[in-house]
């Protein structure tokens, strides 16, 4: 559920209104200051709304302010999810400042970061707590709001391409992004035939089009996961949002993304081996090959693998030199690698003083990794409630609210067990369940053979032949997933 809040970046009126005449075509060189409305939809059905207003700075640059409000279902339950951005730019649109929020019940996650240069300083408030890190970029950042306006300051001719490098203040990455120019094209508007460049953006393997005046403003943009924002007047987008409070239940984006599974067994729960064949997945771009998984002629084959024993926990979380090198020789791994299966990260902050402390409740004088992961995952489930989460999980959010789905019980195992030093990855694919195969995170820990599979979520170790990996890493990561939710499908599937 995370990659929803990563896919996109006030009263509500009841009533609905006929929209201003807004001067969509003005060919003005310069950023029209304001607001812009647009309401967020799926395959013809709204699911939210998106709202930008832009202002002058008095020490000059422009001050960015959006909202996103999407209401969907999952699985028959209703669904909100809220990300706020306030962004300082510069007069050539650079990132220089930035405040975020994203809401999502349970889930909240707030921040400030201030640019300098090639840095980022961040400052995150998760659970109450408050901590700073500085991120270091490989080129001046800037906000994907604005995309449009840097275009349209540019001589950008149909069949050009430039690149430019979005931060994202959610994920806290710098993504390059591949901007194609089209060309014109004549879009419907508010009831106007509006005149329009479309350009078309490369980024994280997703291709989506997006078609702006000549001001840069975005008028129809595809976002990824089969969501189009369309320009809209404010009256139109508020009252829309508000029906969706009041009306017919929203559209439901978790089912859209699953993949159907006919002829496999309700529960695969106590099968050994499966045999998958899928369209639209790109072994090249994904990490099929595993100890559980192997492609054989196209097909991927999912054997259960042996729990075997437990391996010696590092006695630090930062283990000693010759720990690192003993995990390092068993996993495969480089010294580098190997340290960062101990490490904290963004959203598994395993070195955290609470975390720390639940660590040391949960796991006590476990013997070896095998041990801690099973008390670990008792004391996840004596602590933590199956409870759908849009937002972006935490495992110090997760602890505090004592709810989530498995991105959170993926990122709290993580943390939990890396602070008690047994080296832990997330890993995230797909789940079978009740035929159809859906977007999951696991985790894989450190035993004598290897890596072993566990489901916090679940409870289960090793983790039934139903998951397939796809990815290892946090949501930096998982934004690879985006290209293939909604174009997957099943060609083929056996049981031996």
């Amino acid at each position: 559920m995370a990659l929803f809040a990563l896919s996109l970046t006030t009263d509500f009126l009841r009533g609905p209104a006929p929209p201003p005449a807004l001067p969509l075509g003005d060919p003005a060189a310069d950023i029209q200051l304001g607001e812009e409305w647009m309401g967020l939809y799926r395959s013809g059905e709204r699911v939210g709304l998106l709202h930008l207003l832009k202002s002058a700075r008095p020490e000059g640059g422009f001050r960015y302010e959006s909202q996103t409000r999407l209401r969907f279902s999952a699985l028959g339950t209703a669904q909100a999810l809220d990300v706020d951005v306030t962004a300082d730019l510069s007069a050539g649109l650079v990132l220089e400042a930035f405040d975020f929020s994203v809401n999502a019940g349970p889930a909240r996650m707030g921040g400030h970061g201030e640019v300098h240069g090639l840095q980022v300083v961040l400052t995150t408030d998760l659970a109450g707590e408050r901590s700073e890190r500085t991120l270091e970029l490989s080129a001046p950042p800037v906000l994907s709001a604005s995309v449009g306006p840097i275009l349209s300051r540019l001589d950008a001719p149909p069949g050009s391409r430039h690149t430019l490098n979005l931060f994202d203040p959610i994920s806290q990455r710098l993504q390059p992004v591949e901007i194609e120019v089209i060309g014109p094209e004549d879009l419907p508007v508010m009831g106007q035939s509006v005149p329009t460049l479309r350009v078309r953006q490369r980024v994280a393997g997703l291709v989506l089009d997006g078609w702006m005046n000549a001001r840069g403003e975005m008028l129809r943009q595809e976002l990824g996961l089969g969501l189009v924002a369309l320009r809209e007047s404010a009256a139109e987008a508020r009252w829309g949002l508000a029906q969706l409070r009041t009306g017919k239940p929203p559209a439901d984006l978790l089912a859209a993304t699953m993949v159907s599974a006919p002829g496999l067994p309700r529960s695969l729960a106590k099968v050994p081996r499966l045999g998958l064949t899928f369209e639209g997945l790109d072994p090249t771009k994904f990490e099929l090959t595993d100890r559980r998984q192997r492609l054989v002629d196209g097909e991927l084959q999912i054997s259960l693998e042996p729990v075997g024993t437990g391996a010696s926990r590092a006695t630090t979380p930062e283990a000693k030199p010759e720990e690192l090198q003993a995990i390092a020789s068993r996993l495969g791994l480089s010294e580098a690698e190997a340290r960062a299966t101990l490490a904290p990260e963004p959203l598994v902050e395993s070195a955290h003083p609470k975390l720390v402390q639940a660590s040391r409740r949960a796991v006590g004088d476990a013997a070896d990794t095998l041990d801690a992961t099973r008390r670990i995952l008792r004391f996840i489930k004596s602590h933590v409630r199956q409870q759908l989460v849009p937002g972006v999980p935490s495992a110090l959010t997760t602890l505090t609210s004592g709810a989530g789905d498995c991105n959170e019980h993926s990122a709290l195992f993580a943390a939990l067990a890396r602070a008690a030093g047994v080296p832990t990855r997330v890993v995230v694919g797909l789940v079978y369940i009740d035929g159809r195969f859906g977007y999951h995170a696991w985790n894989e820990v450190q035993v004598t053979d290897g890596w072993l599979s566990v489901d916090a979520t679940w409870q289960q170790v090793p983790a039934d032949v139903g998951h397939v990996a796809l990815l290892r890493g946090g949501l930096g990561e998982q934004v690879r997933l985006l290209p293939i939710f909604g174009a997957l499908s099943l060609r083929s599937s056996r049981v031996f």
